[in-house]
């Protein structure tokens, strides 16, 4: 009786241990870790934003990204002359965090989650806050002014994208097409109590400068930009257009 008990542990033994591997083998991967590669191409690599996409069935799942903002660089732009010239050096620097859930059409992928097409809400939200320094030589002021410079937007809105399988981890994400609405708030300040025409002048040259980095900022504000410092707020249509790369776990 023995030496049967023994033969069959011996017999069950391999069986159960191999058939536990392939279980582990063939256990679809839920997670992905990922990085956004647009952001620093459009904005400067100065923006490092990372994703985690969850899958929760064989067609459905929810991401989240969060990182670090930072509006391209004014140095050395815009129609500087003797009367206003941009220092270097200042604070620059934001927030984002963004959001989505997603549907994978069963109708035109082959393949299950997260892979082919997909549809769904999405969230995000974006600070920027960049202070610079500016020599002012006029005649009612010599010296140095300091602005501070603040965008926050929350924007709403459903997107459409697709999502390749490179290997067997590694994955690319493209968000095609990403209409909204965004809720934004403006504010830009000095540090010095400036005439009406100094303070013109400063602004006029800020406008110029986001309007050459940030396609769509004159239509926020009136079509015009900043004419006072202060805080702007405004509706305004928004989108989101990303490209990820990820590794699947």
């Amino acid at each position: 009786m023995l030496k049967k008990l023994i033969f069959m542990a011996l017999v069950m033994i391999p069986t159960f241990v191999f058939s536990q591997i392939e279980s582990i083998e063939q256990k679809p991967f839920q997670n992905t870790i990922r990085y956004n590669l647009s952001k620093p191409t459009i904005l400067g690599f100065g923006n490092t934003i990372f994703g985690y996409e969850r899958i929760i069935s064989e067609t459905r799942s929810f991401s989240l990204d969060f990182g670090f903002n930072r509006m391209p660089a004014f140095d050395n732009e815009g129609n500087e002359n003797d009367m206003l010239s941009l220092l270097p050096g200042g604070k620059n620097n934001g927030i984002h965090f963004s959001s989505d859930y997603r549907f994978y059409l069963k109708s035109e992928n082959k393949f299950k989650a997260p892979r082919g097409v997909y549809i769904g809400p999405y969230y995000s939200f974006n600070t920027f806050n960049k202070s610079k320094n500016w020599n002012l030589s006029t005649t009612n002021f010599d010296g140095i002014v300091g602005t501070d410079l603040g965008i926050r937007y929350h924007t709403i809105g459903a997107e459409l994208g697709y999502q390749f399988q490179l290997s067997k981890r590694l994955v690319l994400d493209f968000v095609l097409f990403g209409p909204g609405i965004g809720f934004y708030k403006l504010d830009v300040d000095f540090n010095s109590t400036l005439d009406p025409d100094d303070s013109a002048l400063v602004l006029e040259h800020i406008n110029e400068l986001l309007s050459n980095k940030l396609p769509g900022f004159n239509t926020l504000i009136d079509g015009s930009g900043f004419e006072k410092t202060g805080s702007v707020k405004a509706g305004a249509f928004g989108y989101r257009l990303s490209i990820h790369i990820g590794y699947r776990f």
